[in-house]
């Protein structure tokens, strides 16, 4: 019994270390967004690269903002004078500079619960064709000089209405899961070793209202924050045929599919994951590649019922269901960001163990095979 209890006490911290870099801290561990850094998108530095004809807005500060995950790597190799900042400053660097919202989704209630805002307005901007999106000028915090630009997607609209992609707002759990998609396909292009790069997620806010739906139910509301970028003037912001089918047949032998729906820059960096969903029965699936369905489908006794059933299971699948539940359960106080945290590592690690160069050699299943023998 006391062999065991030692050898229970031994793989404890094993597994600890199996999320812990060595050359991280404690604080980096506990906030661990993503890796495959070298995949990401070169981020648009100023306005005019994004689009020439956005436009100007004020928006207004919301109160009860807080920081749910952040990809500390892609922060400080986008924005290099933050690098010797600790993470506690880069949060509240980024809270600081886009906890805003637009100011007519703060003036109604109807596709949202009151929100709570301050006496505090800054300047963001409105590219054409973004509805619930706005970007951000990133000043440095102590000098003020001007660092670059930050994407922040469910932060209003001005016009926001219950209709279809129409209320100017995102989930939490939303949110989450588009982080989660994203960190997931950076693996994936690296593995697939094609040119397009991706279009990388800073942060996810939980914005600290709720998100009010069609049918009177509510949720959590969050911003989904990400590299900015100038898009593709194709209609939905679709790469052309061509490049889409060619990505999605990669796309397919890792069980994924996009569902010809693949947005991206001008340069063909893809962007936009929420509707994206993982299955095991596509033509062409490589099993020694394929993402796990157990950890990333969906309960296929759910059934579609009528019009374009072709998005409806990125709405249902696990990804969906669980970073909705972790939004609800961290706005009621029930979970923390180390549940963020592993939240992510639990949807992403797995895969990122498959497409290593040794798979089946990764630090978990190291301790598990320490475990079994």
């Amino acid at each position: 019994m006391k062999n065991w209890k030692i050898l229970s006490l031994i793989l404890f911290v094993l597994a600890g270390a199996c999320a812990l870099n060595p050359k991280q801290s404690t604080e980096s561990y506990r906030f661990l967004a993503s890796s495959a850094v070298e995949r990401t998108y070169t981020a648009k530095t100023s306005i005019e690269q994004v689009h020439p004809s956005s436009t100007s807005e004020e928006v207004v500060r919301i109160k009860n903002a807080k920081i749910v995950l952040v990809d500390y790597d892609l922060v400080r190799k986008d924005f290099p004078a933050m690098v010797n900042k600790s993470n506690d400053d880069i949060d509240r660097w980024i809270l600081d500079q886009v906890a805003f919202i637009s100011k007519p989704q703060a003036a109604q209630t109807v596709v949202n619960s009151p929100i709570e805002v301050a006496e505090e307005f800054r300047q963001a901007w409105r590219p054409p064709e973004y509805g619930r999106a706005l970007v951000y000028d990133m000043v440095h915090p102590d000098t003020g000089e001007k660092l670059g630009l930050m994407d922040a997607k469910g932060v209003g609209s001005l016009r926001p209405g219950q209709v279809d992609h129409g209320n100017g707002i995102a989930t939490l759990g939303e949110a989450i899961r588009e982080y989660l998609y994203e960190g997931m396909m950076r693996n994936v292009l690296n593995d697939a070793d094609v040119p397009n790069q991706i279009v990388g997620s800073y942060a996810v806010i939980d914005a600290g209202f709720d998100l009010k739906h069609a049918d009177g139910s509510t949720s959590p509301a969050g911003f989904y924050l990400r590299q900015a970028h100038d898009r593709v003037t194709n209609p939905g912001a679709w790469l052309d045929e061509t490049q889409r089918m060619k990505l999605q047949k990669i796309f397919h032998r890792y069980g994924i599919d996009p569902n010809r729906n693949i947005q991206g820059t001008k340069n063909g960096a893809i962007f936009d994951f929420g509707h994206y969903i993982v299955r095991d029965d596509l033509e062409g699936i490589d099993p020694t590649k394929q993402v796990p369905f157990d950890r990333w489908g969906y309960d296929k006794s759910i059934r579609p019922s009528g019009g374009d059933t072709r998005w409806f299971y990125s709405k249902v699948d696990h990804p969906w269901n669980w970073s909705h539940e972790l939004a609800d359960n961290f706005r009621k106080g029930h979970a923390n960001r180390d549940a963020a945290w592993q939240h992510f590592v639990n949807l992403v690690q797995p895969v990122r163990e498959r497409l290593s160069q040794n798979p089946g050699n990764g630090c978990v299943d190291n301790v598990t095979s320490i475990i079994s023998h």
